[in-house]
Formats: C-alpha cells, structure tokens, sequence
C-alpha cells in the first residue's frame, strides 16, 4: 500500500504523535524503532516521544543515540522512574505536536503499513478512535472486535469494549477536548480511564481488521504487567471509576449491559482463577470485599443471570463476601482434570508418590465438603 501523496504534510506538520513509555526494554526497543522509522506512511509524518522512566538497563541511552540524528522527530524525555506506564504516557501526551496519538510499548512492533491504514480510516470517517488489529506473538490478543472492518461505528457496533489496550489511534485534538489522561500508579488496566471515555466520547470509531497491525509480543526476558498480581485496593478503585463513566454515559438497559458483561468476565471473574488460591490470606479477603461491593453496585442481576451456572456462583460467593468458600472452590477447579499415572514405579518412589498425593488431596477433600451446598443449590455438577 503506498503513501497518498495528498494525505503527505510538509513542514513541521505531524501527522501522528507515537508515544513509547519505556523502562528496561533495550534488548527489544531496536525492533520497535525501526518498525516506525520504516512506516509506509513516511517517517516525516511522524514524531517518536520516548519517555525512559528510570532505565537502568541502558534503555537511556540507546534512546538518544537513535534520537541524535533524528532530533526533528524523534524526542526523548528521561524522569525517574514512576512504577508503572501512565506517567509516561500523559508525559508524552503533553509534549505531542500530531493530527493523532498513537501509544506503543517497547517490547512490540508495528506492521509496515499500520499507520497509513489506520490514518485513512480516520479520515475517511471523521473517526476519533481507529482500532488497527492486533496480532498475538507468543501470547493472546483480542479477536472480537477485529472479525470484521467497521467503517465509522460506535463502541457497540465496533465491539471495541474487549479491546482496552492503549495500542490504537486516537484524534489528539479530541483527547485535549475532554481532558483524558491515563492512571498513574496503576500497574494493571491503567490504560481504560483513557481508551473508554475515549470511545464513548468519539464521534465515530473505525477497525482495520484486514492487516495486522500491532505485534504483541511475549518476551520470556521482559516483565509484562498483565502477569503481575495487582494491588487490590489500587486496581478495584480504578476500575470503579471506569464503571461509573460508563454508567454516566450509557442509559440502564441492554446496551450499558454488553458493555459491563465485559468487565464482570474479565476484571470482577478474571481475579478468581487458580492463582487466588495461592494469594496471601489478607489479599484473598481485599479481593472478595472490593470486587464484592462493585459487584452490588454496578453489576445487575439480569446481567449475572446470563452466566453460566459455575460463573454465577462465582458471583454469589464474591457478593456474599465468602472468601474461604471462593478460595476452595478455585481449588477445586484448578485441580479438576486428573493427573495421568507414571509408568514402571518402583515400590518406594509408589510409596512416596502416594504420601504427597494424600497430604495435596486432604485439603482438596475439605474445600469440596465447604463448597458442596453451593453446588446442590444450583445443580451445578462438583469436579
């Protein structure tokens, strides 16, 4: 696909702001740069501003050497180090000169024509959010919302509402209107005070579904936050405060309802898998009191009704505030396939095999006795 020559600006013109938060990424920010340096759209409609956030890995100073020839265009802020990527990215937000914004981590990369394509949609719709698809390397991204090209939709016919990620382009100057900004200090999901308000705010929201635009990738060497258990108190009142955005915006009924299916699945049910049960006792009871009080207050029961019969007691546990019970049944699930027996054991290592089992199974056996009546309640069949 080749750059419009209409489309070109000249000057000091910028026709899209990519903004990179970066702490740590130097074995892995060279593939990032250059897949924006070689962008089909032409480097001279672009602006790099990486904000280093305190790297100690060299990350400093591979940044301004790429940035010394480039100095037009290619901006670097260093500050200390903030613990979490919304500071830099509002950083960079503020310093940017283009028509949009588009937000990259360092450890991923875009396709060659991504921004081409996703300006063009934008423009061709007056579209404020264009979401360019994301392809999954090593790890899982969102489908949804990228099944299909939507040519100026909403948040609803778009499906975006499962794809919260900041990795989209977004209308600078309808950023700037509204006053959004991402959540400092936030380590997980600090990106949705932005890209929601963003979406319900829009005068219209594009996917390019056709192209694989960004690469989300999995480094085995590189520490995402997706993997890191959050802090309760910090995650639960950053979520409260998406939610009630999206109530504000939307009317009670089928519509607000899709939209809030997505965080009960996701952020209220997604907390309550295996790793709950390996969560320190006072972390186990943060998690059931906040995602409980959430659940009473934005979650309606015709929504929860929807589920199916294990994520519904789920729910039921979460509201009736019964960690103990929530923590025994997550047990239960993680340990619900069985285990193939080894072959060709000897009679000592058969015996000793046996011991570890009944010392892992003795607990396995209370948690079912604690959470049978739930169970019985609703017909759900116990693993």
């Amino acid at each position: 696909m080749s750059p419009d020559p209409s489309r070109r600006h000249r000057g000091d013109r910028v026709t899209v702001s990519v903004v990179i938060p970066v702490y740590n990424a130097v074995d892995h920010l060279p593939e990032c740069l250059q897949s924006i340096m070689d962008q089909s759209i032409g480097f001279e409609n672009l602006e790099i501003i990486a904000v280093d956030d305190g790297s100690t890995d060299g990350s400093s100073e591979l940044l301004d050497a790429w940035a010394q020839p480039r100095r037009d265009r290619f901006h670097v802020v260093h500050q200390e180090n903030s613990g979490a990527p919304g500071g830099p990215r509002n950083r960079g937000i503020e310093l940017a000169k283009g028509d949009y914004l588009f937000f990259a981590d360092p450890d991923d990369f875009l396709g060659i024509e991504a921004l081409e394509r996703m300006v063009a949609a934008a423009e061709r719709n007056d579209s404020d959010v264009v979401l360019g698809k994301i392809k999954g390397v090593g790890r899982k991204a969102p489908e949804t919302p990228f099944r299909k090209s939507v040519e100026g939709g909403d948040v609803f016919t778009t499906h975006a509402i499962w794809s919260l990620t900041a990795h989209k382009l977004f209308r600078r100057s309808m950023t700037e209107e509204h006053g959004l900004r991402f959540a400092e200090n936030v380590r997980l999901a600090e990106e949705q005070i932005f890209v929601v308000p963003a979406y319900l705010k829009a005068r219209s929201i594009s996917v390019v579904a056709d192209y694989d635009c960004y690469y989300l990738v999995r480094r085995e060497d590189f520490p995402h936050l997706t993997h890191q258990t959050p802090d309760p108190v910090m995650f639960y009142s950053n979520l409260r405060n998406v939610l009630k955005i999206a109530r504000d915006h939307v009317a009670p009924g089928p519509q607000l309802e899709s939209l809030l299916n997505r965080w009960l699945r996701l952020e209220i049910l997604g907390r309550f898998d295996a790793r709950f049960a390996k969560l320190p006792d006072d972390a186990r009871n943060a998690h059931v009191k906040l995602a409980g009080e959430l659940l009473r207050e934005y979650f309606p029961q015709t929504l929860i009704d929807q589920l199916a019969p294990l994520f519904k007691l789920h729910c039921q546990l979460i509201a009736q505030g019964q960690s103990e019970e929530l923590t025994a049944l997550t047990m239960l699930l993680a340990n619900a396939k069985p285990k193939p027996k080894p072959l060709n054991s000897d009679t000592h290592t058969a015996k000793r095999k046996s011991e570890n089992q009944n010392r892992f199974t003795r607990p396995l056996i209370a948690a079912r006795r604690r959470v049978r009546k739930y169970f019985d309640q609703d017909g759900t069949s116990i693993p």
